[in-house]
């Protein structure tokens, strides 16, 4: 748990300014800008937020490009503009707003041009933007920041989640509240830088599953650099409490191996039983006892015996039997002439 001792303005710009260079390393130094009208840039931010920037570039031209004009993007229902950017977070809420701004202005000036907004001030284009219903912090402070030029930490919800998870921010803080504390950090000249790399961390889906953990602890500025080089090591973290994790289980494995070999010669013991059970409605083959098989045998072999002697008796009946038939034939043939003389 870290210390509240990084809470002056000059230890939160050294810390925003070492996160910004640790954030360099990871995402590059290249800044991107968005040069449009003013209704162009609120929209723009409207597909921005809770996205990357590529994101949201692609998603506005695809919805410009799904429908004839604006006009008809303020006429058409929050679900056909919810399907036209289908490939952004949270395009129900998007597609609300978009129709949202375009109605405001051109109720207002019967055109889709804002550029009165270029000309106010700070607090009067604050007024202004307040006045068009369902804008979010995000998108007036992109807007303000991006037309006017003002100072102005612009954030949405995955920045705060991944501000707080850091320690940028304190835990409890909503929107205005960071964007108020941050302000003291970041300089005017850097809030474009700071806030890129910032929503790269954010929606980079490499930490996602790390920003969406609840916190485990009260964490502040101090604690920042520590928490990104942690965000970073991952893979080390899992391997060790999969390491810790899978003794046990091995431990557990073994044991249920051993529990079920009992089990297995109980089942194989009592499969003779089973096999010897049968329908009630056949009858059941006993085994005679032992007495019983010698008995079984020795009659068996007296049958056998008996028999071969009936077969030899057969055997002389009928040798005999051909004897006296050929004694027969002979006395039946006719005498030769010189026995009659």
């Amino acid at each position: 748990m870290g210390t509240a001792k990084a809470t002056r303005a000059a230890d939160k710009s050294q810390v925003c300014r070492r996160l910004v260079q640790a954030l360099q390393k990871l995402y590059g130094k290249s800044v991107p800008s968005f040069q449009a009208s003013v209704l162009d840039t609120m929209l723009f931010a409207v597909c921005l937020e809770d996205n990357r920037w590529e994101q949201a570039e692609r998603g506005l031209k695809l919805l410009i490009s799904s429908f004839f004009d604006l006009n008809e993007i303020r006429v058409s229902s929050v679900t056909e503009l919810e399907r036209a950017m289908d490939g952004l977070a949270h395009s129900d809420l998007k597609g609300m707003r978009i129709r949202a701004i375009l109605r405001h202005v051109f109720e207002g000036t019967y055109t889709f041009e804002f550029e009165k907004l270029r000309r106010m001030t700070l607090e009067q284009a604050t007024k202004a933007l307040k006045k068009i219903q369902e804008l979010s912090p995000f998108v007036r402070d992109f807007v303000l920041h991006e037309i006017l030029g003002n100072h102005v930490v612009y954030l949405d919800g995955a920045m705060l989640t991944a501000a707080r998870w850091l320690g940028l921010v304190p835990a409890t803080a909503d929107i205005g509240n960071a964007s108020e504390y941050l302000k003291a950090g970041v300089r005017k000249a850097e809030v474009s830088e700071f806030c890129h790399l910032l929503k790269r961390l954010s929606t980079d889906v490499r930490f996602a599953g790390h920003f969406s953990d609840p916190l485990d602890g009260e964490y502040d500025m101090a604690d920042v650099l520590n928490r990104l080089t942690e965000l970073q090591s991952p893979r080390k973290r899992a391997s060790r409490a999969a390491v810790e994790v899978e003794k046990p289980e091995r431990s557990g494995k073994a044991e249920k191996s051993s529990a079920k070999k009992p089990a297995a010669a109980r089942s194989a013991a009592a499969k003779p039983s089973a096999a010897a059970a049968v329908s009630p409605g056949k009858p059941v083959a006993r085994a005679a006892p032992p007495a019983a098989r010698e008995k079984g045998k020795s009659g068996a072999a007296a049958a056998g015996s008996s028999g071969k002697k009936t077969a030899g008796g057969g055997s002389g009946r009928a040798a005999a039997k051909g004897a006296a038939a050929s004694g027969k034939s002979a006395s039946s043939k006719p005498a030769s002439p010189k026995n009659r003389r």
